[in-house]
Formats: C-alpha cells, sequence, structure tokens
C-alpha cells in the first residue's frame, strides 16, 4: 500500500516537472522573439509630468542636500531628460575632494560643481576612519608639498573648525625615544621639523617628559605644543553643507563612476551607477574633471584615460584599542614612538580623540597590516581583484624584502593583542592587557615608487583625456590636516592646466611642476 502510494507520488511530480519543461521552453521561445513591439506603434498617450515634478519647493530637501540638487530633482527629467552639466565634476566625496569643491567655489564665483561620491555618506572611509591627529608638519621632507601643505593646512584647519564651531583641540604631542639610539632620530626629526617651519618644538629630558605626562617612562622626547586633535568625519560634513549651500554645487551620494568619455563638443561625460546594482545609469557631464578617489585613484585615473600602470594603491589596514573608561585618563596628549623607518607606519600611539561617532576617548593604535581588500576593515574581508593587484605589484614586494620585520611584525600584531599592546608599552609600561577594550579600524591607502620605496609626497597626473583631467594619484596622511591647503594648490593646478581666468587676489602655493605623471616634490 505505501509502496503504490510512493509510486503514485513520484509520477505525480514527474507529470509536474515535464510540464514546467514544457512552460519554461514556452516562455524562452517567447523571450527570445525577433517580434518587438515598439512604443510608437501602441499610439500611447503620456502624462507630462510625474508626482513630484514641477512642484513648489521642497525646503527640508534644499536644506539638507543643497538648493541645486532640490531643483534639479524636481525639474531635470521635464526640462532636459535628465541630463545634468556642470562646469567641474570632482570624483570622490572624501575630505579632499569636498575641499576642493569648496575652494573652487570660493575662487570662481560663477562656476558650477558636483562631486561624485561612490557611497551613501561623505567622508566614509580614509575621511572618517582615522586618529584625527591634526599634524605639525614634523616628518615630512622639508621643501615637498606635503610639508608645506601639512604646516599650511594644519593652520588652516584650527581656522576652520573655529569658525564653524566644531570640535578641536590643541593638546600637543610628544615623539619619545627610549634609548640614547632613538634619541638621535628625536634631534633629526628636530632639525626636519624647524626647516618645515613647525613653531615651539622643544626637546625634553626623561625629567620634563614627566612633568607633562607622568606615565611616560622615555629617554627624551621631541614635545610639539602645536599638534591637536580634531573629527575629520564632521569636518568633511560641514563643508559638505558649506558648499550645498551655495546653490552652486550638488554632491552626488551612491554614485560610482565607471565610464568617462571625451565628446565631441569637449565635455567629458561621466557615467556611473549605484553600486552593486544594476540600474539606473546616472550621467553626468563637465568641462574638467578632478579625481580624489581614495583607494581607487588609480583605477579611476585609469578609466578616466590616465596611466592604469602607474602609482599603484595598495591598502593597510589600521586596528585601534581604546581605554576602557575608568583608565582613559593615562594620558593626555598624543603619545608616538619615534618612526619605525620604511615609510609606513608611524607606528602604535596614544591619542585622545574628540569624534564625535566614537566619542571622547583613549585611542591606541594603529597597526598596518596589508589588507585582502581595498576596503578591508577586518582580516577576513577579501576580494581577488585587490589581492591579484598587490600580488602582482612589484614594488610592494621589493618593499617587503627590504622590510621583513615590518611586514611580518605588523601582521602578527595586527592578530595578537598581547604583541600589539606590547609596543606601547615600550614607553608607557603601566599599561597592561585588561585596560584596554577593542575599537574600530582604518584603512590607508599607499603608492609604493619604482624600487619598493613608500612615497613620500601627493603624486598627481595633469592633462589626462586632452588636458580636460587632473588626477590625485597619492594623498596619504597628512591630508587630512593638510586637506584645505592641498585644495589650494590642485586649484592653482587646475587653473594653470585648464586655463581658467581666476577670480581670487591670492595664491599661497605655487603650482607643480608640468610633468605628466610626477610627485610633486621628488
Amino acid at each position: 500500500m505505501l509502496g503504490r502510494s510512493a509510486s503514485k507520488l513520484f509520477q505525480h511530480r514527474r507529470h509536474l516537472l515535464a510540464a514546467g519543461v514544457i512552460a519554461t521552453g514556452g516562455a524562452t521561445l517567447f523571450l527570445t522573439s525577433d517580434k518587438q513591439v515598439h512604443a510608437e506603434s501602441n499610439k500611447l498617450k503620456f502624462w507630462q509630468s510625474l508626482p513630484g515634478e514641477n512642484t513648489p519647493e521642497n525646503p527640508g530637501f534644499a536644506k539638507l542636500r543643497g538648493v541645486a540638487a532640490e531643483q534639479r530633482f524636481r525639474t531635470s527629467l521635464a526640462q532636459n531628460n535628465g541630463k545634468t552639466d556642470f562646469d567641474v565634476v570632482i570624483v570622490g566625496g572624501g575630505i579632499i575632494g569636498l575641499a576642493t569643491a569648496r575652494e573652487l567655489l570660493k575662487r570662481f564665483p560663477t562656476m558650477t560643481v558636483a562631486v561624485l561620491e561612490k557611497e551613501r555618506e561623505v567622508a566614509a572611509h580614509q575621511s572618517g576612519h582615522n586618529s584625527g591627529v591634526i599634524h605639525a608638519g614634523i616628518y615630512y621632507k622639508p621643501g615637498s608639498r606635503m610639508a608645506k601643505t601639512c604646516v599650511r593646512g594644519a593652520d588652516l584647519m584650527y581656522e576652520y573648525c573655529k569658525q564653524n564651531q566644531l570640535p578641536v583641540e590643541r593638546c600637543g604631542k610628544l615623539i619619545v625615544a627610549v634609548d640614547d639610539k632613538e634619541h638621535k632620530q628625536v634631534e633629526r626629526l628636530m632639525e626636519i621639523a624647524t626647516l618645515n617651519g613647525v613653531k615651539d618644538l622643544q626637546i625634553l629630558n626623561s625629567e620634563e617628559i614627566k612633568k607633562l605626562e607622568p606615565n611616560v617612562v622615555a629617554y627624551s622626547a621631541l614635545y610639539s605644543p602645536n599638534t591637536g586633535i580634531t573629527d575629520f568625519g564632521l569636518v568633511s560634513q560641514c563643508i559638505a553643507n558649506e558648499i550645498m549651500q551655495t546653490g552652486r554645487a550638488e554632491i552626488k551620494l551612491a554614485f560610482e563612476a565607471k565610464k568617462f568619455e571625451s565628446r565631441s563638443d569637449g565635455r567629458v561625460e561621466i557615467w556611473g551607477g549605484e553600486p552593486n546594482q544594476r540600474g539606473p545609469t546616472l550621467k553626468v557631464t563637465a568641462k574638467n574633471v578632478i579625481t580624489c578617489a581614495g583607494f581607487y585613484s588609480d583605477r579611476v585615473a585609469g578609466l578616466a584615460g590616465g596611466d592604469a600602470g602607474r602609482a599603484k594603491v595598495v591598502t593597510f589596514r589600521g586596528t585601534y584599542y581604546q581605554l576602557k573608561p575608568e583608565y582613559r585618563g593615562i594620558c593626555r596628549m598624543n603619545v608616538y614612538p619615534v618612526p619605525s623607518g620604511g615609510g609606513i607606519p608611524v607606528g602604535v600611539h596614544f591619542t585622545p580623540t574628540v569624534n564625535t561617532r566614537r566619542g571622547i576617548q583613549m585611542i591606541v593604535g594603529p597597526g598596518a597590516c596589508l589588507t585582502f581588500s581595498r576596503e578591508g576593515y577586518t582580516f577576513t574581508d577579501f576580494k581577488m581583484e585587490d589581492i591579484f593587484g598587490s600580488l602582482t605589484n612589484m614594488n610592494l614586494w621589493l618593499f617587503a624584502l627590504k622590510n621583513p620585520s615590518l611586514s611580518v611584525g605588523e601582521l602578527y600584531k595586527d592578530m595578537n593583542k598581547r604583541a600589539f599592546l606590547r609596543a606601547a608599552q615600550a614607553y608607557v609600561p603601566g599599561l597592561t592587557e585588561d585596560m584596554v577594550e577593542e575599537s574600530f579600524a582604518g584603512v590607508m591607502s599607499q603608492v609604493f615608487e619604482k624600487g619598493g620605496i613608500a612615497a613620500n609626497d601627493y603624486i598627481l597626473e595633469r592633462k589626462v583625456m586632452d588636458g580636460k583631467i587632473l588626477c590625485v594619484r597619492n594623498a596619504p596622511t597628512p591630508a587630512c590636516t593638510a586637506s584645505l591647503a592641498i585644495a589650494e594648490m590642485l586649484i592653482d593646478t587646475a587653473t594653470e592646466d585648464f586655463e581658467w581666468e581666476s577670480s581670487a587676489s591670492e595664491k599661497s602655493i605655487t603650482v607643480p611642476p608640468k610633468s605628466q605623471l610626477a610627485a610633486i616634490a621628488a
């Protein structure tokens, strides 16, 4: 009885399966039919507008996204079939791209600007996931653009935070040497910083250090009273609001630039869309384009017609811990070790934060572990395209071979909390494992140049796509500190390359050399 029932059930399912195959086959034949029905042949009547078009202004929208975006939202489809034309498009909504848009709008009061940002918020990556330090300009090669923009940028950043009433503290910084050998590096840093124009520096002995930070045990230290902290993510949001309220700028979020074309009328057309979505296709055009794409600066430059094989980006994850609330007062200022060499990293350090997302904390970190994805915020984040890019980057391999202890050591610290904290205990020996808890991770981009040397200056590619595009190819730390000064430099460069007539009365930073792809200072 049971066997017959099972047999009938099997036959029933077989018939259903056969019917499904026939139905599917019929659908396939229908879908592959050459016969197409055109809209014109249906004699349809179309409404001239849809709900939301040509309506009164939406003040709430205008407040959040800007007057230009609100107006275009209501009228663009009806007036010009959704076409969006601007004088300049900036690809990348991190602090560099936003600051550049702000500087351009200040200098050129009639220009229109669009900022394209892949994520659904500005400053989603490097600009919003860092220690928040306003650097004074101590480490950078004298005469380099990195040194000049850092010193000027720090002054501009303090002033901007003050004007806009943003959290900022000039809390100071100690760069500590644990022995006589490291003391020589302190003296060298003093010489470099003095050449860079950093003010009010002092070299302290162990007793003087104790007066400033009782829990720090060191042979000597370079004291920088003008190093400070802020929330660069919040600064970025403030700049975004500022440029949107001009009525001449839009920030297009969830717009991943995927294709650049030069049109016959001389404009550049940029095609893109929302990440991980098949549609709709988004499109903007501009007379000129500036790319500031962070993790993806090399790939975006390649899409725009730049040299895809040069200045390849490698990303490193920086993991942070934070002191538990009852131990936050272990330090009051930034406390750094002397640099470890190789160009990265600056070493595990203590930093107080005024980050509005994560609160007022004392963080310890970061490491500098090679990621397996350009957005590799955890050890398990993995993307084959990014892994392949790192494995085939010969300059990265040369760097690793030259710095084996650094390469292996950073990986070990990323996986081992005790090893991570041991680096901090070298100069704050009272720190114990039970005093800290996990905090956030950031990812930084780095370019390695010929011979396996970590690029130590900003890299631009100029006059791309017949002179219509300027690409930022490398802008590592101290780019957040220097962002407002970097923006000045980029607009100086764009004014020359694009032959704009600037209405600015003065320019604080001279234009870099005209080499097609070069570090701004060798």
